[in-house]
């Protein structure tokens, strides 16, 4: 699959803008450390609207928890995807009241922290094809297999640098955008999967823009 995605690079590129798939986390990143995004609405707009919050129609108290705690994680040398999930799993995201577990979203909020980490998402996980669970599943059982998935990519990142399986997809995302290194490698590998998948999705097979071989 990498093969494929070096192969087309440039196709995939073209689905991925400026403006909104990698200024915004460029901003972000940049802002972080010198603001107090507990308190800062201009970064908590902008932070909902790239990794999505807004579209999952969580409620105004839990964003309020979620930006405290990425404000604390700044301190936190313990933070963990995991336990940040067990803390949020405690305060209803949604307006029926009833807990859930945020994975994805706590998962953006550790690779604020560390830019090395991996994010879970929904196109990543059909790119690796991660099991998905049944309807009654119980939180422990669902909070365990997505480590499982969390952990195989935190591994296959760095299998992917180390083996330079992406290196040439990678150097074409810098040139295009012109990024500095705060925009890690791993996190390029994350842009290009995302955007790989969504490209593929809006029928680059069957409009034989990519053909297997």
């Amino acid at each position: 699959m990498y093969n494929l995605i070096n192969n087309n690079i440039d196709k995939v590129l073209q689905c991925l803008d400026r403006d909104k798939d990698v200024k915004p986390y460029v901003n972000l990143i940049c802002r972080f450390n010198d603001t107090n995004v507990s308190a800062d609405l201009d970064f908590q707009r902008e932070y909902r609207k790239y990794w999505q919050l807004n579209a999952a129609r969580l409620n105004d108290k839990f964003c309020a928890a979620y930006f405290d705690l990425l404000e604390k994680s700044k301190q936190d040398e313990n933070m963990t995807v995991k336990s940040v999930v067990q803390r949020l799993y405690e305060i209803p995201a949604h307006d029926d009241g009833l807990p859930s577990l945020q994975f994805s979203f706590s998962t953006k909020l550790v690779h604020m922290i560390d830019h090395k980490l991996p994010i879970y998402d929904s196109r990543v996980a059909a790119f690796y094809f991660f099991q998905i669970g049944p309807t009654n599943e119980s939180c422990s059982d669902k909070l365990d297999r997505h480590m499982k998935a969390y952990n195989f990519l935190i591994e296959e990142y760095e299998r992917i640098l180390q083996h330079r399986l992406m290196d040439y997809s990678i150097e074409q995302f810098r040139l295009k955008f012109g990024l500095a290194q705060e925009y890690t490698d791993n996190k390029i590998i994350d842009t290009i999967i995302w955007g790989f998948v969504g490209f593929m999705q809006k029928g680059a097979v069957s409009d034989r823009e990519v053909i297997f071989s």
